[in-house]
């Protein structure tokens, strides 16, 4: 496997350094004839002028910048072709350059990248024009997303060669990131073309208002967005120090549980993980594990802390802790997602469980994967009554238990997770104890 990534980052490499130079050179070399010709220089100063205005006037979205002159060169595209767009691309790139910690090879490669992208969108455009018979309208729109994506892919290409990432999440990230704001200036610029071409050079002026009222708007609009998202960092952080905190108060109910909320947590999102559940799923099975146990909250202390084995009635009234967890959220109208894991971690796969018997896939996923990390955690740790079980001890119970108690998948991998740890990191998730939850429970006693 190693040596099959290795081989990707060569061939990426390769097409990043040499072809993306070799790309920039031959473009560049092909385009500068035209010029030289006279006729074309007052197309070159303008789009010289426009070039530098751009660069110093991008448009600021949620987490990168954007240059406003990839609209500048698709319009010069439009208008005459590949060699003002090359001319508009030097340009900025030499600005950039310079306005930057310059680095020769990175420049020629980004320009390589761009010249690659005008060149195919030129080259489109000639064989489009060809036909007659297409709408500027749809053939301007086609073209913008054509330059979005072609610019996209190379640009993804470098980036993640440079940073050593992967392609896809590369390109996924910058898509993500700033697609609709790029999509909406080059169908700007090719309006604008269109007005230029109908109206003549004066309709710039408007265009260019219209630019600088775009990059006004949306800088004050990530502005706001971003002061916005450190707000909901904010209560995130404040939700995750309540529940830590809720965790503790739980769990110091048990004098011999201490960490066990946070434990079943762990292991739970290690299983949630190792499934392939979605970011936010992984989070609200941690929660769940953090949660499982607040219905202990309603049990008497003389039950809770008995050292020596329950009577049935104890244990009935033990069982209740699910039902009493269920209703204390339900009522708290918060984590309402999380109420199947907190009513149904006890519940086994035979139906045999409680507190409704539900049996196999009646049984929310939540619940059972915390089910596991629930009788895993409970098995190795010390009580009073006995010591923990082995590690190999305790999977060997969940092997045992399979298919009757617990999910035969889930404990499949939960055993593999386990099994994959070196001893003295298993050892630490064992042992899982901060010091603020021994103090919490010194003072709740």
């Amino acid at each position: 496997m190693r040596q099959k990534t290795n081989y990707a980052v060569w061939i990426k490499g390769i097409v990043v350094q040499i072809g993306f130079v070799i790309a920039a050179i031959y473009i560049f070399y092909t385009s500068s004839s035209e010029w030289a010709v006279r006729e074309h220089w007052g197309v070159l100063s303008t789009y010289t002028l426009l070039t530098i205005f751009s660069c110093f006037a991008p448009v600021r979205i949620s987490n990168t910048i954007l240059t406003v002159n990839n609209a500048v060169i698709f319009s010069g595209i439009l208008l005459y072709g590949v060699w003002v767009g090359v001319w508009a691309a030097v340009i900025e790139s030499l600005i950039i350059a310079f306005l930057v910690r310059f680095n020769p090879l990175k420049a020629i490669i980004n320009i390589g990248q761009l010249l690659m992208t005008i060149w195919t969108v030129a080259f489109l455009k000639d064989w489009i024009e060809g036909f007659g018979t297409v709408s500027p309208i749809i053939s301007d729109l086609f073209l913008a997303v054509v330059y979005w994506f072609v610019n996209l892919i190379l640009c993804g290409l470098g980036i993640s060669y440079f940073h050593q990432m992967t392609w896809a999440r590369t390109v996924k990230m910058m898509a993500k990131g700033f697609t609709s704001t790029y999509l909406l200036l080059l169908i700007l610029a090719g309006v604008g073309s269109r007005l230029v071409e109908s109206y003549g050079p004066l309709t710039l002026i408007p265009m260019m208002i219209a630019f600088i009222t775009i990059s006004y708007v949306f800088h004050h609009y990530y502005d706001n967005l971003q002061r916005l998202q450190q707000k909901v960092e904010e209560v995130k952080s404040f939700n995750h120090n309540f529940l830590t905190t809720m965790a503790a108060s739980i769990d110091a109910r048990d004098r011999y549980t201490s960490g066990h909320s946070q434990r079943v947590a762990y292991w739970g999102r290690e299983i949630a993980r190792d499934i392939g559940l979605s970011e936010r799923k992984v989070e609200d099975v941690y929660i769940g594990g953090i949660l499982h146990d607040i219905g202990k909250i309603g049990i008497e202390d003389e039950i809770l802390n008995k050292k020596g084995k329950l009577t049935p009635e104890e244990y009935d009234k033990i069982k209740q802790h699910t039902v009493i967890g269920y209703e204390i959220i339900l009522q708290a109208g918060m984590f309402n997602e999380l109420l199947p894991a907190i009513r149904s971690h006890h519940e086994r796969i035979d139906g045999r469980g409680y507190p409704d018997g539900l049996a196999g896939d009646e049984i929310p996923l939540m619940a059972r994967i915390l089910a596991i990390s629930d009788a895993f955690d409970a098995m190795v740790a010390d009580r009073p009554y006995r010591k923990g079980l082995p590690v190999e001890e305790a999977l060997q119970e969940i092997r045992r238990g399979s298919g009757t108690q617990f999910d035969p998948i889930l404990a499949e991998h939960f055993i593999r997770i386990v099994q994959r740890l070196p001893y003295e990191e298993l050892q630490s998730i064992i042992g899982m104890e901060s010091i603020p939850q021994k103090q919490l429970q010194e003072a709740i006693r």
